[in-house]
């Protein structure tokens, strides 16, 4: 509620804002016809992903390419994937010449979840060429009717995630009541340093035929991190962290996992809020080991494709373990929020929750259900 609170002031802020230039500019109810050849409409950056309901904060930036002073009234909208207005409004202002003015908007999101487009009527002086535009999603996260019957349980010391297990009503009392074991960054680090009470806690969970999922799994390529050795994992296999050209911001989540595309609208997820829209880091995973088959749940990069999330099923022996390296850290919790202009730090991604209750629900299999 304080975050929305504060977006409702910047908003008032903005309109003021918005009045001044107006008045400013000696605003006019027709464009210039040549300002279509003079003046240029474009957006900053944003978030791409939100919850119904809530705002976006874009800077919309007005250049004069001209030396004459330029009026304009400029329409900007919210357009579905079907191309109706869910939402406009009009900016009249006078640019002086070869300046710019930079607006601070604020763009109510549509109450309805679907993909939608920031865009112009037009370009400045209707002239239809160079108009800007910023897709954007709407998602509101939700449990499937197999998440409903599932449990988890985590390490005290992953505060965020019991968070989020709760805030879900998914979280084990204990570790025998619960159908999954998930692992942050924090119980990663103990593992990999062979402490006792966090191996142990493993074993008992796959001895349980538990699935046991490291999130955040490896380097996250902030480039504080150093190359980490081999890592030891359970069923007796080892990985290595390999470094790669650059992260991705996009990955594919494979069809042969009906539960992990619960609630997304296509395969391929992108952007997702913060840390300049990256979801996968610059690292990729290498082992050594016997008896254990490895299954690609997740598809990113290509040429060569790389498989973020990882499924790993012994031959002999019980439970499951799963590897995720997409970015969740930062992105699961609503009432963060991040400071302005802080493009590299993660923000709340409602996307981000979804896959990771998908992820939950997909591990865990018919014979453990409540």
């Amino acid at each position: 509620m304080a975050g929305r609170s504060l977006f409702l002031k910047f908003y008032l802020i903005c309109t003021f804002f918005i009045l001044f230039i107006g008045l400013y500019g000696r605003v006019t109810g027709q464009n210039d016809p040549e300002s279509g050849r003079k003046c240029q409409v474009t957006f900053g950056e944003s978030y791409h992903n939100y919850l119904p309901g809530t705002t976006m904060r874009m800077r919309v930036i007005f250049k004069n390419n001209s030396p004459d002073a330029v009026k304009i009234s400029q329409e900007l909208m919210v357009l579905d994937s079907a191309g109706i207005k869910a939402w406009n409004t009009v900016i009249n202002l006078e640019l002086l010449p070869n300046g710019s003015i930079t607006v601070p908007l604020i763009v109510p999101i549509p109450g309805y979840t679907g993909t939608y487009t920031l865009t112009t009527s037009d370009s400045p002086g209707g002239n239809n060429e160079n108009v800007p535009s910023f897709p954007f999603n709407v998602a509101e996260p939700a449990k499937s009717a197999r998440l409903k019957q599932i449990l988890v349980h985590t390490p005290d010391n992953e505060e965020a995630l019991n968070g989020f297990l709760k805030a879900w009503d998914i979280k084990a009392p204990t570790v025998s009541w619960g159908q999954v074991l998930l692992l942050g960054k924090k119980s990663r680090y103990l593992y990999a340093a062979g402490d006792r009470e966090i191996i142990q806690l493993v074993d008992r969970s796959l001895n349980r035929e538990m699935s046991v999922i490291f999130l955040d799994f490896g380097p996250t390529g902030n480039g504080n991190e150093g190359n980490p050795p081999k890592m030891a994992l359970p069923f007796n296999i080892t990985v290595s962290f390999l470094q790669v050209s650059a992260p991705e911001q996009s990955f594919v989540l494979k069809p042969d996992y009906k539960e992990l595309t619960f609630g997304f609208k296509t395969n391929e997820v992108k952007n997702w809020n913060g840390s300049y829209g990256v979801t996968v880091p610059a690292t990729d995973l290498r082992f050594d080991g016997k008896e254990v088959k490895i299954n690609a749940m997740v598809t990113t990069g290509n040429n060569p494709y790389r498989f973020p999330v990882l499924e790993l099923l012994p031959e002999s022996g019980k439970g499951k373990v799963y590897l995720c390296q997409l970015l969740t850290d930062g992105r699961l919790d609503e009432s963060a929020i991040p400071p302005r202009n802080k493009s590299d730090l993660p923000a709340y991604d409602p996307l981000a929750v979804q896959f990771l209750l998908n992820l939950i629900s997909a591990t865990v299999g018919d014979n453990l259900l409540k």
